[in-house]
């Protein structure tokens, strides 16, 4: 038998790659995983420090083991992408690694270290196959359709649509720990999607929409139906999610498109763009105006942050864990507790909680890195916070190219909602959308990419 070429093996093994690159992106909210192993701890949730593989995990180890053996039968070569980008993201991941050494739960910190080391590799992936926010578009757009066709159905029905077996939770707003929104008097079901929690849901859906605003933006007639279409019906699934991160990340970025758009091409293109927000808000407003005092309630109407219970709840929790984290980091300012060992360091420190209260991270992502991998980890995570913009305000090229508008316009999503919550550094696909945003940047900064490219098209290297 006639053996197959190098040519013919780095062929498949490349498409593979990019296959299970777009598997993973289109997974990326998706819970649904398997138990590698049960590690309880008292009082701690037990996703936080069991070892869980999910379903988009899968699709990123076929994706590096595939691109492996793609690099070996064709080697092409090697991009790291600016050094103010793959510098700091280094650092970072060898911070977490240094942590385990230190860490208040070894093979925890080392099990998640690892993943970090896996995400490097999906930096790199990104940045060495030239992916753009439009080469991607196609995959989060189906990522968000996925989510929002399966959450508009739980707000309306205010239940779960029992699909338990691709990972849907049980959901009834009577029942404790299910996500709610409350107006004082009666409880109205948050949005799950297939994710985790509506906050990790509002966050894809919100990264999903720029993505698709800035095709929209550049894609003319072509595909303005079907994007305009999942544009509208992702907003009203982003609005039932009733995560008030995701809706400022959101806004931020899609104003920062906009506003760049306008500045390089001029205003003419915004008549599009008020078509598609017009039919945005004739879906979206019935649901609101139906809906207005939770929506008030999210928003301290009537002072709901001191009258209304769960909110009052959130807004003191998520003060005491920030208040905690920082006592705990002052003990441990070089090393930190461990690689995703917070809940355990808090647990620790605060051995009896407030009744209502749960050992979390802070819902502040910065502090949360420094808490775990020390202060050169923070270091690190800053840099790569502020570098791209450094670069981004120095470079008058850059703020008329397209491919670099749609990344920031997304890293400052994903970076906005750091400031709230930890997911973008915690949980599975919160650290996909962060680590994707970085990819991004570094390409489109290092590699600018020529216009005109179109849905899902692939560029040429």
């Amino acid at each position: 038998m006639a053996s197959k070429s190098p040519h013919s093996s780095s062929h498949w093994t490349e498409r593979l790659a990019r296959s299970a690159f777009y598997a993973t992106l289109i997974l990326a909210p998706v819970r649904l995983r398997t138990l590698l192993q049960s590690r309880p701890r008292e009082a701690i949730y037990s996703d936080y420090t069991d070892f869980l593989l999910f379903l988009p995990d899968i699709a990123l180890l076929v994706m590096l083991i595939a691109w492996g053996f793609a690099r070996r039968f064709n080697p092409k070569p090697f991009r790291l992408g600016p050094a103010f980008v793959w510098i700091p993201l280094a650092g970072l991941t060898a911070s977490a690694l240094i942590s385990v050494a230190s860490s208040a739960d070894s093979a925890l910190s080392l099990y998640h270290a690892i993943r970090l080391c896996l995400l490097f590799l999906f930096y790199l992936f990104i940045v060495n196959e030239q992916f753009s926010v439009f080469s991607i578009a196609l995959a989060v757009g189906l990522q968000g359709a996925l989510q929002a066709v399966i959450a508009i159905p739980q707000s309306i029905l205010q239940r779960s649509l029992g699909l338990q077996a691709i990972g849907e939770y049980l959901l009834d707003p009577a029942w404790s720990g299910v996500s709610i929104v409350s107006d004082g008097a009666t409880r109205i079901l948050r949005a799950y999607g297939l994710s985790d929690h509506p906050n990790i849901l509002g966050g894809c859906l919100a990264f999903s929409l720029l993505i698709l605003l800035i095709v929209y933006l550049r894609g003319g007639r072509k595909n303005s139906l079907i994007l305009g279409f999942a544009f509208v019906l992702m907003c009203l699934a982003l609005l039932m999610t009733f995560s008030r991160s995701a809706w400022l990340a959101f806004l931020a970025g899609s104003i920062f498109i906009v506003w760049f758009e306008a500045k390089a091409r001029g205003w003419a293109f915004l008549k599009s763009l008020a078509l598609l927000f017009i039919c945005t808000a004739i879906v979206l407003l019935p649901f609101i105006v139906r809906n207005s005092n939770y929506f008030g309630a999210r928003f301290n109407a009537g002072g709901s942050f001191e009258a209304v219970r769960s909110e009052r709840g959130a807004v003191q929790e998520r003060l005491f864990l920030i208040e905690s984290a920082n006592h705990i980091f002052s003990k441990h300012p070089l090393t930190g507790v461990g690689m995703s060992a917070s809940p355990l360091a808090l647990r620790d420190e605060v051995p009896q909680l407030p009744e209502t209260y749960n050992y979390q991270p802070p819902h502040f992502t910065l502090l949360t890195v420094g808490l775990e991998t020390g202060m050169f980890g923070a270091i690190f995570y800053f840099l790569l916070m502020i570098l791209p913009w450094v670069t981004f305000s120095r470079r008058a090229d850059l703020r008329a190219n397209p491919y670099v508008i749609g990344a920031m316009g997304l890293l400052l999503a994903v970076t906005l909602v750091g400031f709230f919550d930890y997911y973008t550094w915690f949980s599975t696909p919160g650290r996909i959308w962060q680590w994707l945003a970085w990819g991004l940047v570094a390409t489109a900064i290092d590699s600018p990419l020529p216009a005109g490219e179109g849905l899902g098209v692939r560029e040429k290297s």
